[in-house]
């Protein structure tokens, strides 16, 4: 990138050369021939004017000033426009984009200090765009979340009303799962919009000493109670050293991989596999399904609020694209990393990875 101030100082450099070529020239057409003065030599055989030239020395004082003046005067005029034109440019943007228009854009191509501006006005327009479009998207998928579990509720309380105890209390085990669901998707709207009002400052934890396979072992037993038709393997390795981890949030991460195992394996009688094992000074948790996968362009997005593969049939499955958003941003808060290959009609697989806890 070209700096502002060093092409205005080539502007200046121009401008001061152009003027004393101006004063030679005028000096050559006005300055007398036949005496001496102080100044450039007398020319004539030697370059001066021509013989006989008598000049003008006042003519010259002011036609020096007065073009001297008018190149000054113009190059401050475009030099003021050249910089004045695109702020303006920039203001006109941003306004439009204070206006609602967050499809507004500069345009502007400058390799200098008001070209990365533009950029970066640019940026936030498109940032903003994209964050309103996934809030747009967040109440869509919530109103349609709530919708179903508080209809079956309505509906439930609507028999006890008619007084079919039966038939209502039939329906309290359906209740009890829905209030469940809402619960989960209520706290995950509420932690990320926590984690956003911090602007990406370090979660909160409330670390305790955690044993790998009871967190392991109690994710089982939440999967097969909401799933019970579900094939669940769950294989822990011995041996495997402590954690020093939040319990609450980290069994969230558990609880998401297995939940989004099921959601998107539709075959209900192929397995899911919940594996806990050693990994040098590591405890690895991995999640593997037999689902239909996620497509490759999809993969650099999956970690982003609100998204969800393939929308259609995400309606379908449940859900308002936030889970795997927040299990990155709580394994990445106790110093682990997740990471998930998947290939499509194949299945999927998570891997967590989280430090041992050194206790004394």
């Amino acid at each position: 990138m070209r700096s502002l101030a060093a092409r205005m100082a080539v502007l200046a450099l121009g401008q001061l050369v152009l003027l004393g070529a101006t004063w030679l020239v005028i000096f050559w057409l006005t300055a007398p021939s036949h005496h001496h003065h102080h100044g450039p030599p007398p020319m004539g055989a030697t370059g001066g004017p021509p013989p006989g030239h008598d000049g003008n020395p006042t003519l010259g004082i002011s036609l020096t000033f007065v073009i001297c003046g008018a190149i000054l005067v113009v190059g401050s005029v475009l030099t003021a426009r050249w910089i004045v034109r695109p702020i303006e440019k920039l203001s006109d943007t941003a306004r439009a984009i204070a206006e609602g228009d967050l499809a507004a854009r500069s345009g502007l191509e400058r390799d200098d200090e008001i070209g990365a501006l533009a950029r970066r006005v640019d940026e936030m327009a498109a940032q903003i765009e994209a964050m309103l479009a996934n809030e747009r998207e967040l109440l869509a998928n919530v109103a349609h979340e709530l919708r179903t579990p508080l209809s079956r509720i309505g509906v439930a309380l609507d028999l006890a009303g008619e007084g079919d105890s039966q038939r209502a209390r039939a329906s309290l085990g359906e209740i009890s799962v829905d209030v469940a669901e809402l619960e989960v998707i209520i706290d995950d709207i509420l932690t990320a919009f926590r984690y956003d009002a911090t602007r990406g400052a370090a979660m909160p934890l409330r670390k305790a000493r955690t044993v790998p396979d009871v967190l392991a072992s109690a994710a089982a037993e939440r999967m097969r109670a909401r799933h019970p038709d579900r094939p669940l393997e769950v294989v822990v390795a011995r041996d495997l050293p402590d954690l020093d981890v939040d319990p609450v949030l980290f069994r969230r991460v558990i609880d998401n991989l297995l939940e989004n195992s099921h959601k998107y394996t539709p075959e209900r009688v192929a397995p899911i596999l919940l594996a806990v094992r050693k990994d040098g000074e590591r405890v690895e948790f991995e999640v593997v399904d037999r689902g239909m996968g996620i497509a490759t362009a999809d993969m650099p997005n999956i970690y982003n609020s609100f998204f969800r593969a393939e929308r259609s049939r995400s309606r379908e499955t449940g859900g308002v694209g936030l889970g795997l958003t927040l299990a990155k941003r709580i394994v990445e808060a106790h110093g682990g990393a997740i990471e998930i290959t998947s290939s499509v009609g194949k299945g999927t697989r998570a891997r967590v990875t989280v430090p041992a806890g050194h206790f004394s």
